[in-house]
């Protein structure tokens, strides 16, 4: 896809005033410095109170209520249900301006994500014909028969066989040109034993984006073999994070994109592939994770309505309560299938067939009607007790829920449940530290106070915190880099977006509004945009802080090698020669050097302190 030009970019924003912008789709008004209108986003203009602020000088807008924020380019975005390109080609147009574009063909050629991307599109196909037209793969073709999977089946989800042979992956992969530095990027490899696959005598399911560009694998053994995990999934690597992913997402878009669909959500592979199988066609899975925020964020992008068919178990009861939680977090509401003759949708398909797959899902509950009628087996409400604990375990589902009136009335049907005043409810919640009747804290103080609303700046990690400073400068990230490793960092958030500044970094992108559609995660893109607002963030004595936040990541991935070399010499002092245990504690002698110099660095003065 083609790069707009910086220059493009600068000339859109110079024509464009973002107070002007708004006013199409709002009335607004000028208070101060600044212009405020009705949040168009979470009220359609029917706040009592403008909430939207809107900052010419700058650029930028934030909502006080929703807390949504960023530039013009996100507000078209929004309002006209475009993507980025397609934004700056509409405002563009608007302003009168060319578009010059740079192309990134050259560029793209050498990234490792580009290069990821055709490894994995290469050896799905390689393995997908091992499995179906070479004699290795007899077996495992086998197995997907007698599990009930159809042909049709096998070729929508590109169902694969990773062979026995050790080195066959590897010595595959290389032949083809990949490097060794790119193969341990891969999470193909184990990382303590390279060049040892992760994947050997399993089925391989592919896991593809929603662009239908294969990202990862999931692997279900075959070998039998005693302590061998069931299933294996692909780590995170620059192109695959497993939270922001499902298996049978992008199988499931054709579904998805009718008219009042639902996206349905199973525990596992073969669960997808059965469902899919039985005509339900929009059914997708969580890859060796729980449910997270972040893949209820992706699958809010299609449908507003999921339902929930996790295993029959102890386990999959537990699933289904917190998937619930999350859906009605991010805006969703779910609907709860059981199955009552089989534990999970394999068994059902494998067992009595497609028809009584899909007869067996029809039935569903409410999330309400779920978490009443389970807990009602569970306390006995004709005791006080009971009643309290009953309400306990419903509270963190009436938190979850958005909508006040939504609430009333599941509290006035609890009321009638449990024989107690709805006021005697509210009072119960309040106690139980629920948000639930507090006033908003917005009321509570000036709006000029409430930016940081969205993003709590005292509650992140040092590395996030870091992560932010250079997404407010970007010049300070070209010193930083080679300080940081990406293998170092531990917080998630920071993770992505030190992918996302490594790409800007390539690309050439420094304005901002260039660099936030790089960030793959919603929440995280609009916390970078609300960074923007805060002065907090190109503060000058940001230099001195981010010495101590790098000092600090190096610090600790020190110890943890020193750790990994103690117990590598403990581990083998008896099995190695005399030579080779006085290198290792050679290299135990510099790790306690290094990590002494830093301490006596970062403890030196009691100023520096995070």
């Amino acid at each position: 896809m083609a790069r707009f030009s910086n220059s493009s970019i600068e000339e859109i924003k110079s024509k464009i005033r973002l107070s002007d912008l708004v006013s199409e789709y709002a009335k607004v008004e000028r208070k101060g410095n600044s212009f405020w209108a009705k949040c168009p986003f979470h009220s359609n203009g029917a706040e009592r109170t403008a909430s939207f602020k809107i900052d010419d000088q700058k650029g930028l807008y934030y909502c006080f209520g929703c807390h949504e924020s960023g530039t013009i380019f996100t507000f078209v975005q929004k309002m006209e249900r475009m993507d980025f390109y397609e934004s700056v080609e509409y405002l563009a147009k608007k302003a009168g301006v060319v578009l010059r574009e740079t192309s990134a063909r050259e560029e793209k050629i050498k990234d490792e994500s580009s290069i990821l991307y055709d490894l994995y599109d290469r050896l799905s196909k390689t393995f997908q014909h091992l499995l179906l037209s070479d004699k290795r793969g007899e077996e495992a073709l086998s197995y997907i028969n007698r599990r009930g999977i159809s042909e049709e089946m096998r070729e929508r989800f590109l169902l694969g066989y990773a062979p026995k042979e050790g080195n066959f992956l590897y010595d595959f992969l290389k032949k083809k040109g990949y490097s060794d530095d790119i193969l341990k990027k891969s999470g193909l490899f184990s990382q303590n034993k390279y060049p040892y696959p992760l994947f050997r005598d399993r089925l391989i399911f592919p896991v593809r984006n929603y662009r239908g560009q294969v990202i990862a694998f999931s692997g279900r053994d075959l070998s039998g073999r005693e302590n061998a995990p069931k299933y294996i999934n692909s780590p995170d690597t620059l192109i695959y994070s497993k939270k922001m992913n499902l298996f049978g997402l992008y199988e499931s878009l054709e579904s998805l994109k009718k008219k009042d669909s639902t996206a349905i959500l199973c525990e596992g592979n073969f669960d997808v592939i059965s469902m899919h199988q039985a005509g339900l066609s929009s059914a997708m899975a969580s890859l060796g994770t729980s449910f997270t925020a972040e893949q209820a964020r992706l699958i809010a992008r299609y449908t507003e309505t999921v339902d929930l068919m996790f295993d029959s178990d102890r386990a999959g009861q537990e699933s289904t309560d917190k998937a619930i939680i999350i859906l009605n977090n991010n805006g969703l509401s779910a609907r709860i299938h059981e199955l009552k003759t089989s534990k999970d949708a394999s068994e059902c398909l494998e067992k009595r067939g497609g028809e009584a797959l899909k007869d067996e899902f029809l039935p569903f509950l409410s999330s309400y009607d779920y978490l009443v009628e389970k807990n009602l087996k569970k306390y006995n409400i004709r005791t006080p007790r009971g009643k309290s604990d009953f309400l306990q375990s419903i509270s963190p589902f009436l938190d979850s829920v958005k909508s006040e009136i939504e609430k009333e009335t599941y509290i006035q049907n609890l009321a009638v449940t449990l024989s107690v005043s709805e006021e005697n409810i509210k009072t119960d919640l309040k106690s139980l530290d629920q948000p639930y009747g507090k006033r908003r804290y917005e009321e509570s103080i000036e709006q000029s106070k409430q930016i940081d609303k969205g993003l709590n700046t005292a509650a992140i990690s040092p590395e996030l915190y870091a992560m932010l400073i250079f997404a407010n400068n970007m010049n300070l990230f070209k010193m930083y880099r080679f300080r940081i490793n990406f293998a170092d960092l531990k917080d998630r958030d920071a993770e992505i977006l030190y992918t996302a500044l490594e790409n800007a970094l390539r690309d050439g992108i420094e304005q901002k509004e260039l660099f936030l559609p790089l960030i793959s995660d919603d929440r995280l893109r609009n916390y970078v945009s609300v960074s923007y607002e805060l002065d907090e963030f190109s503060k000058e004595e940001n230099i001195v802080l981010l010495d101590e936040i790098v000092d600090r990541i190096e610090l600790r991935s020190l110890q943890e090698k020193r750790s990994r070399l103690n117990s590598q010499i403990k581990l083998l002092s008896s099995e190695i020669d005399k030579e080779d245990l006085l290198s290792l504690l050679e290299k135990k002698k510099d790790l306690d050097k290094d990590i002494s110099l830093l301490k006596n660095r970062l403890y030196s003065s009691e100023d520096n302190k995070f």
